[in-house]
């Protein structure tokens, strides 16, 4: 009776995955796809065939937008059009979705667009979670959820930007029938990297640190792009909050070969590990 009960109750093991908006897209060049990049991504994800939720940036596609708009400082009269922008943002955003959404379809992948604007809302700046059911129904059949940088409203009556790096945090708190056994983070580098205290034109990867060194690290400076949604410190913040949560991080170069399909595959790569 009890190996029964144990067996009832054990959550199901799956894993995170972030593909970053700025990864997956030129976000100097509004609208523009990085088609080989997504379509490896893609691949390399239907080849290792894990319980998995995905999750997308905005990149070229959201980013734009929100900044005309400001989106993220929320309803603003003074700026014109406002709230038309932020109906085009949210469009936006489902049409480079739509985009992965065919490429897993025309593989024959089962995989589920799930609009982050219609399950999260902010009251009094909190972010509330609601029908997660849907999503863990969806693994249950085997189907990929997929989620993306969306608008958020807030029950006052304004808005904002729910990044996918803050999606993936609600999700580590919520979801009750799954384990979250990790979070991988794709990005343009191997990870996290420091200046060599030797060699100040030389950079050091990071392969491993704690959730609580995070802050203290004197990061590289290797280029930035338009982020609205909190940049590295953002990125940073979250990924703190997620290892609290006993959840290892993983941050990958998204551009080297199969290094998503190794990560999946708990295989060993050149990466930077977060953990409690």
């Amino acid at each position: 009776m009890d190996e029964c009960f144990i067996k009832l109750n054990s959550k199901e093991k799956i894993i995170l995955l972030k593909l970053g908006g700025s990864l997956l897209t030129d976000k100097n060049k509004p609208f523009s796809i990085r088609e080989d990049v997504v379509k490896s991504a893609v691949r390399q994800i239907i080849e290792a065939n894990e319980k998995l939720i995905l999750i997308h940036g905005g990149g070229s596609f959201g980013h734009p937008l929100a900044k005309k708009y400001n989106i993220t400082k929320g309803l603003d009269k003074s700026i014109p059009n406002q709230i038309l922008g932020v109906a085009e943002t949210h469009h936006s955003m489902n049409k480079f979705n739509n985009f992965l959404i065919e490429l897993f379809l025309d593989n024959q992948f089962p995989v589920l667009s799930i609009q982050s604007s219609s399950i999260f809302i902010k009251n009094l700046n909190k972010i509330v979670t609601n029908s997660i059911d849907a999503i863990e129904a969806a693994l249950d059949l085997n189907i990929l959820p997929i989620l993306y940088g969306d608008i958020i409203f807030d029950i006052s009556g304004s808005f904002s930007i729910i990044s996918g790096d803050q999606i993936i945090l609600e999700l580590s708190k919520n979801l009750k029938k799954h384990d979250i056994s990790k979070v991988i983070f794709t990005m343009e580098t191997d990870g996290l990297y420091v200046k060599d205290e030797n060699d100040s034109d030389n950079y050091i990867l990071v392969e491993q640190c704690k959730c609580d060194e995070l802050g203290s690290l004197k990061l590289a400076d290797m280029g930035q792009k338009i982020d609205v949604t909190g940049g590295i410190k953002g990125k940073l913040d979250s990924i703190k909050k997620i290892c609290e949560n006993n959840i290892p991080v993983q941050l990958i170069n998204g551009l080297e070969s199969k290094y998503i399909y190794k990560s999946l595959k708990g295989q060993k790569i050149d990466c930077t590990l977060v953990i409690k």
